[in-house]
């Protein structure tokens, strides 16, 4: 298989990587990104995913239940690295509305340019089964991993400035926060698709204007 990050398959090179289960699961979580990102979550099944690491089957069921189990893996480990990011760009924010916004937008579509399948498999709607996926190795309803960093603090800082009467009052701030991350996610992954779309300073310039502290700001 053709990889979408243009890696060889076969990760595994040595014995002692693979005897060690951390470098195995690890390798594993790789394969499995770089086959969802480039066939979706159906076009896949666990041996590509085994094939790309440079294991055997077996061994993949050492460490996942099935393709699910692996693709939530994936997803929860690409929110942590997203949080981490995001957490780390916050350190340099500076007091302006605006700016913060800019920055956080930033912070967004930098990890998405550095980590673009693991972006789209997470955040991608090609690369998700349903809601009620049948797990392959059983009857059992296996429930898909929750997908999304959270908006607490978008929403909190919504509301703070509607006490200002920065911002509309009429903006529910738990709406507004859960939609703008929904279509910033939505719009990097289709620009990650064709960077040619749009030019990365017009995605960044656009979503910072949509975002709702922007949108609905009052001055």
């Amino acid at each position: 298989m053709a990889t979408a990050a243009g890696l060889p398959g076969a990760a595994l090179r040595s014995r002692k990587q693979a005897r060690d289960p951390g470098v195995v699961r690890r390798a594993l979580l790789d394969a499995a990104t770089r086959c969802f990102a480039e066939a979706g979550f159906e076009g896949v099944n666990s041996n590509q995913i085994a094939r790309e690491a440079g294991v055997g089957v077996g061994t993949f069921y050492n460490h996942f239940r099935d393709k699910l189990e692996v693709q939530q893996a994936v997803v929860l480990d690409t929110l942590e690295g997203l949080r981490g990011h995001i957490a780390h760009s916050a350190g340099r924010l500076g007091d302006g509305v605006e700016q913060q916004v800019r920055q956080l937008v930033e912070a967004v579509v930098e990890f998405a340019e550095h980590n673009a399948a693991r972006f789209r498999v997470a955040f991608g709607p090609e690369c998700h089964p349903g809601r009620v996926h049948r797990s392959s190795r059983g009857d059992r309803p296996a429930p898909r991993a929750h997908v999304g960093y959270s908006t607490r603090a978008t929403q909190h800082r919504l509301a703070s400035l509607q006490a200002q009467g920065a911002v509309d009052g009429m903006l529910d701030p738990v709406v507004a926060s859960r939609a703008f991350v929904a279509m910033q996610n939505d719009v990097v992954c289709w620009w990650l698709e064709d960077p040619s779309r749009a030019s990365r300073e017009a995605v960044i310039e656009t979503l910072v204007r949509l975002h709702p502290a922007m949108a609905a700001a009052t001055r």
